[in-house]
């Protein structure tokens, strides 16, 4: 079985989301993707592993170009539907793990990657690719979660696997039921800020880092390290 096969039969009759609402305090990934994105509008935009699009049409007015990628056909097909009456949108079927992007060097202004770095089997060697698409100044915002938060903590305390995208310790989905075909739905790595912060600095070349917070917990912001999943806005 490969991932696109599994990402195929997971996403299969699945229909486009809406754009994602733009937040002055982001509760999601998605959220939080948008309104940070928003910050940086220019030329040019890149989301590996876009998903159903939400975050990419809500850019739209941001950028003048958007691409977006996909690993799965079925999830690409979607996603290319969706994005249909927008033409400064380029859908791609694309593994960023197994083929380079098809693109110069510096061709981009901002490249996101949210909820994807997890999925890597090489994820620092995916991160020095995309720093080199991005113009010098230009940034790469990456969102994952993140396994120091307070309530992973308390589970690993407890003798419990802190799964991060599933339950019953990665064994089972969100309706407490069905049994997950992956363990922690493919999950192969897990970070902290400070782990990812090191990565991109040490080993992938950026020149700074910037840590964010988000999400309903009112230290969100204030704590992220405890109580908010990871976003990085890696510079080059």
């Amino acid at each position: 079985m490969s991932l696109a096969d599994h990402y195929d039969r997971k996403y299969a009759g699945t229909t486009a989301e809406a754009p994602v609402e733009a937040r002055a305090r982001p509760e999601n990934r998605h959220e939080m993707l948008v309104a940070v994105a928003r910050r940086y509008a220019g030329e040019r935009y890149l989301e590996i592993g876009a998903g159903a699009g939400g975050a990419l049409l809500a850019l739209v007015p941001y950028y003048e170009q958007l691409v977006a990628t996909e690993l799965s056909p079925v999830r690409t097909a979607a996603l290319a539907a969706a994005c249909a009456s927008h033409p400064q949108i380029r859908v791609i079927e694309h593994d960023v793990e197994a083929a380079p992007l098809p693109f110069a060097a510096a061709s981009f202004d901002t490249i996101a990657m949210s909820g994807v770095i997890e999925h890597l089997i090489d994820p620092i060697r995916v991160l020095v690719a995309l720093r080199a698409l991005v113009r010098p100044g230009g940034r790469v915002l990456i969102d994952t979660p993140n396994i120091a938060k307070w309530t992973r903590r308390v589970k690993l305390a407890l003798g419990y696997f802190p799964s991060t995208a599933s339950r019953g310790e990665g064994l089972v989905a969100w309706d407490r039921v069905t049994p997950t075909e992956l363990h922690d739905e493919g999950h192969f790595h897990y970070f902290t800020f400070r782990s990812l912060r090191r990565i991109c600095l040490e080993r992938a070349g950026f020149s700074r880092v910037e840590e964010l917070g988000y999400g309903k917990h009112p230290l969100a912001r204030r704590w992220p390290t405890l109580f908010s999943d990871i976003f990085l806005v890696a510079t080059r």
